[in-house]
């Protein structure tokens, strides 16, 4: 009723108040009475239906951020910081954005697909955590690339397609982690990683692997542990692997899950860090420097990671790019150099 209104004061057609509200590229209405209608528009402080709008002009000024995470994604560290980068670049290019998390049951509930097909969104930032299986990845791939969908993939993926993707080099930051407990003397240098299933392990685990077999340093299957990415479990694991294993003199840590039970684990277990254990976390959170002592970690760049990925899908290249961040590893007070090295 209101879009009558506007027509009957503009003394103009319903299309024509249509065109001027929706930008229609290639019509001919004039500037003066563009300007009539929107004069009409003010006076009458009509509002036009954002829905409709966006279903005639066929662009929803919408990117999507799919996440398919099992727990509360905003008590995460990771995800918060990313989502920080993508607002902010979203925000200066005039985008709205929409968020899809619903645990792993929104694989079946509401596959990317269908939010695909029901026109919400311009594009999509698929945020991969380190659950997300790779039949799943290959699966979305291959739909979004069938209808030429516009979409990021962020964070996890080692998968050979030609897509868009920001990430980092898991295994080599690990590579460099142990390399560095190694220039320090230490040879017996245990890992507890989250969980055997996920893809981000294996990469862990090549990377201490092959810093191990570099130096001539056999790898013992004896001193590798899963954690699960949880507290109580890393924690009984630990004081587990020393209690088994005295001649452990480091711990390299995949997940932040495992850092603060680590250093409980061995000053429970009467050692001190760092004259009798070091340690190093994979990765960095905001925790890390406030312990005693505080961990030496790995730093991604979460924030600049989800500030790429937004500008990669919003700037309108079609080649397709996969751009690798350089991490920071940051030294603090939870390793040290083993006496008499």
């Amino acid at each position: 009723m209101t879009l009558k209104k506007v027509a009957k004061l503009a003394g103009v057609s319903h299309t024509t108040v249509s065109l001027v509200i929706n930008n229609a590229a290639g019509s001919r209405v004039s500037k003066d009475t563009k300007e009539q209608v929107l004069e009409a528009i003010r006076e009458l402080e009509y509002n036009p239906n954002l829905t409709a709008k966006r279903l005639v002009s066929g662009i929803t000024n919408s990117i999507g951020l799919f996440i398919p995470f099992e727990t509360p994604i905003f008590r995460n560290y990771t995800i918060i910081e990313m989502i920080a980068g993508i607002q902010d670049v979203l925000n200066k290019k005039g985008f709205d954005l929409v968020l899809f998390s619903g645990g792993r049951s929104l694989y079946k509930n509401r596959p990317i697909s269908q939010i695909v097909r029901q026109n919400t969104v311009d594009g999509l930032i698929i945020f991969n955590t380190r659950y997300t299986t790779q039949g799943f990845v290959n699966t979305y791939i291959n739909n979004l690339n069938e209808v030429k969908f516009n979409f990021v993939v962020l964070h996890y993926y080692w998968g050979k397609a030609s897509i868009n993707y920001v990430g980092v080099d898991y295994e080599n930051d690990a590579y460099k982690a142990v390399s560095y407990l190694i220039s320090l003397g230490h040879k017996r240098i245990a890992l507890v990683a989250g969980t055997s299933k996920a893809r981000v392990t294996s990469k862990i685990f090549n990377g201490y692997k092959r810093a191990l077999i570099n130096n001539k340093i056999n790898v013992d299957n004896n001193i590798i542990a899963y954690a699960d990415y949880n507290y109580q479990i890393a924690y009984k694991k630990i004081r587990m692997l020393i209690k088994k294993n005295p001649a452990i003199t480091s711990f390299f840590l995949g997940g932040y899950e495992m850092g603060p039970a680590c250093l409980k684990a061995v000053k429970d277990s009467g050692l001190d860090v760092p004259n009798d254990i070091s340690i190093i976390c994979y990765v960095d959170n905001e925790i890390m420097p406030l312990l005693d002592p505080p961990l030496t970690a790995i730093r991604l760049p979460y924030y600049e990671m989800g500030r790429k990925a937004a500008d990669m899908l919003t700037n309108g290249r079609k080649e397709k790019q996969k751009f690798i961040f350089e991490t920071e590893f940051v030294v603090r007070g939870s390793t040290s150099r083993i006496q008499n090295y």
